[in-house]
């Protein structure tokens, strides 16, 4: 895992989209930042084709 920004870089990084955060939220955030980076990149990854997925059709009796 990365290490955490500099409390300098992030308070930056925060102040440049506009977040304002009591300090002790910000800490937390900083703090756990690298794990939320690893969680981003997972959902960048390129997604699978729709045509690698299986197609499955359900057929529902008729209750007796």
């Amino acid at each position: 895992m990365a290490e955490p920004l500099s409390p300098e870089e992030f308070a930056r990084r925060l102040a440049a989209i506009g977040v304002s955060l009591p300090p002790e939220e910000v800490e937390e955030i900083r703090k756990v930042q690298p794990k939320i980076a690893e969680m981003l990149e997972l959902l960048r990854s390129p997604s699978p084709t729709l045509t690698a997925e299986p197609a499955f059709t359900f057929a529902v009796g008729a209750a007796e």
